[in-house]
């Protein structure tokens, strides 16, 4: 019966965070550009 309060708590606090950060801001970056040549970004770290 432990893990009942915390089925409740990701289901009522988390999921919901969660969806409304994905409807507000894409963290990937996956939108779609028409004016982008390339999609292909270096890494942070400079070249491997």
């Amino acid at each position: 019966m432990r893990s009942l309060p915390l089925a409740l708590f990701y289901y009522a606090v988390v999921s919901p965070v969660g969806l409304a950060a994905r409807l507000f801001h894409d963290p990937l970056r996956r939108r779609w550009r028409r004016q982008a040549t390339s999609y292909f970004q270096l890494p942070a770290g400079g070249r491997s």
